[in-house]
């Protein structure tokens, strides 16, 4: 290489040459970082979280709001994939969505409706709105992400739209509980809102059953969503098993966010899911039980469990009102039934009355004309006919005044196990005479008020028709035993046969007067209206339950009083 020859002037012409531009370089190099300064700090002071994002979804840059709100610094975001803050489950829709920008880049404004979750260092994810902006840097574009954490404005918003629904639904099943059409057909209607809460139900599934009086179960009367296998394995749940079972049972709440130990029923196409099982409760008293089945990790909420414990709140309403508008019902047909027996009472007691006496001279002259006719004649024969017959109609006649008949009270503390021994020695040549064994079963119980006479001929009653009932035999047993009846003390008289029973169809009429199962057999239908109305003037009542072939079981509740004063205020004429 040829060697260049320079002067000293030369030199030093070049070497200030050189030292200008390195100042001007030096300068240019200040003005940069000054502007970069000013830019950053530009972006430091935005209100928002910013991220640059370049074609290739990669991070270029970041603010500090960036970095306190993902939880990252700077140099852990930078030239790292987007992925980095982004759920897994949304990689791949939102990898598509950002190239869709980039084709087409524009500006877009926050709170265009779409619902969008970011995900922080520590793994958290949370709601976010997003403005987008691109730009041109170093001719290339780049997109400016503005990122606004909304999670407590996101929860503020559902909680209002969450309790404007508890509240719509909630005034829609109280007007739906004031309507007349039946009960089932309520309960059906209020389900189908409760599950059309958002969010509250999966996929619109539930049920509401009622407890049954027989069999004291919970019965499925509304179902909404459930598959055939749901329906069979769940439509009637014994109190004390599985969740519904066991809230019903204990009166609370229970909640499961999966299928847990709790579940004990199980069915062929069971999925994951949770449930809130909701007793309806009066007074301590299970009515029934909604169940809202649940999408798998719900979270228990205590609005959710206000609104429903209200909504069963309301049911209970609709069946008390249903069981009231049944009881008025009955009320109205017994007042019917016993202005009518009232009427019939005095008509039959005053032909009873009018009869009586030329009955009396008919069997009075048979009589006599027994002891003048032969034996084994046929007018002996015709005597002995009318005597029978006349002995008939007296005992008729004897229950029908019995019947219609109004006593004087005589009460006085009675031991009721002695009259019931009084019964059993009555006819024990009856009961050894159809091969019938009597049973005691007698428990401590204290004297209580009767009138003696009449609460014993309201056991005979039942005894002669145990009696008739077992004509080939059998048991007859006697328990006495003291019980509370809705908080009332009851003395309980129990008198079980094991005879014929009574059909089902038969039960709600054997107290009615003339009503007898005794076809042809000299029956008159007056014992256990007799029993029933001396159990009332007692205060007390009678019940019965009889399985055909099975036998029948009667129950005497007489009140527990023990003294005169006792009964006097609970208002009984003594």
């Amino acid at each position: 290489m040829d060697r260049v020859e320079m002067t000293k002037e030369q030199l030093i012409e070049e070497l200030g040459t050189m030292r200008r531009k390195m100042s001007e370089v030096q300068k240019c190099r200040k003005d940069f970082l000054a502007v970069q300064e000013k830019y950053h700090g530009l972006l430091d002071a935005s209100p928002d979280p910013m991220i640059f994002v370049t074609r290739n979804y990669e991070i270029v840059f970041v603010n500090s709001q960036a970095e306190e709100l993902f939880g990252y610094k700077q140099e852990e975001l930078v030239c790292q994939s987007l992925n980095m803050i982004i759920p897994g489950r949304y990689h791949r829709m939102h990898r598509s969505f950002v190239e869709g920008f980039f084709a087409n880049p524009r500006r877009r404004p926050m709170g265009v409706g779409l619902k969008l979750y970011a995900l922080k260092k520590s793994g958290e994810e949370f709601r976010v709105d997003i403005s987008l902006s691109p730009i041109k840097l170093d001719g290339e574009t780049v997109v400016i992400a503005a990122v606004r954490d909304i999670t407590e404005r996101v929860k503020e918003q559902e909680l209002i739209e969450k309790n404007y629904y508890f509240q719509r639904v909630l005034d829609a099943v109280l007007k739906i509980s004031l309507e007349a059409a039946p009960l089932n057909q309520k309960l059906s209607r209020s389900l189908d809102l409760i599950l059309s809460v958002p969010h509250l139900s999966l996929d619109m599934k539930g049920a509401v059953y009622l407890v049954s009086q027989d069999s004291g179960e919970l019965v499925l009367v509304a179902g909404k969503g459930m598959s055939e296998g749901q329906m069979a394995s769940c439509s009637r749940v014994p109190l004390g098993k599985c969740l519904c079972g066991k809230a019903a049972q204990k009166c609370e709440l229970l909640f499961a966010n999966c299928p847990d130990e709790g579940h004990e029923i199980q069915f062929e196409d069971a999925f994951p899911h949770g449930h809130y099982c909701v007793p309806i409760v009066s007074i301590g008293r299970p009515l029934g039980l909604i169940n809202v089945y649940l999408r798998e990790g719900h979270k228990r909420d205590q609005d959710e469990d206000a609104f429903l414990i209200s909504i069963a709140d309301a049911f209970a309403g609709m069946i008390a009102m249903e069981e009231t508008g049944r009881e008025k019902e009955k009320l109205q047909a017994d007042l019917a039934q016993t202005e009518k027996l009232a009427a019939l009472g005095r008509i039959t007691a005053n032909v009873a009355h009018s009869i009586r006496n030329p009955l009396t001279s008919v069997g009075g002259f048979a009589r006599r004309l027994q002891k003048k006719l032969e034996t084994g004649s046929a007018e002996r024969e015709y005597a002995d006919f009318i005597t029978d017959e006349v002995a008939a109609l007296e005992k008729i006649l004897a229950s029908v005044l019995s019947y219609s008949r109004t006593y004087p009270a005589n009460f006085e503390v009675t031991d009721i196990r002695e009259v019931a021994d009084s019964v059993l020695s009555m006819y024990r040549d009856a009961l050894e005479e159809h091969s019938i064994k009597a049973v005691r079963a007698y428990h401590d119980v204290s004297g209580i008020l009767t009138d003696r006479r009449r609460a014993q001929e309201a056991l005979e009653n039942v005894v002669l028709n145990a009696v008739d009932a077992m004509p080939g035999g059998g048991t007859l047993t006697i328990e006495i035993t003291g019980m509370a009846v809705q908080e009332k003390p009851y003395v309980v008289v129990k008198i079980k046969d094991t005879g014929s029973g009574i059909e089902k169809e038969l039960i709600g009429k054997i107290f009615e007067p003339f009503f007898s199962t005794k076809t042809g057999k000299g029956g008159y239908g007056l014992g256990l209206s007799i029993s029933r109305k001396i159990m009332q003037e007692h205060g007390g009542f009678i019940s019965v339950e009889s399985r055909p072939g099975e036998g029948s079981v009667f129950y005497f509740y007489f009140p527990e009083r023990q003294r005169k004063e006792n009964a006097a205020a609970a208002g009984f004429n003594l």
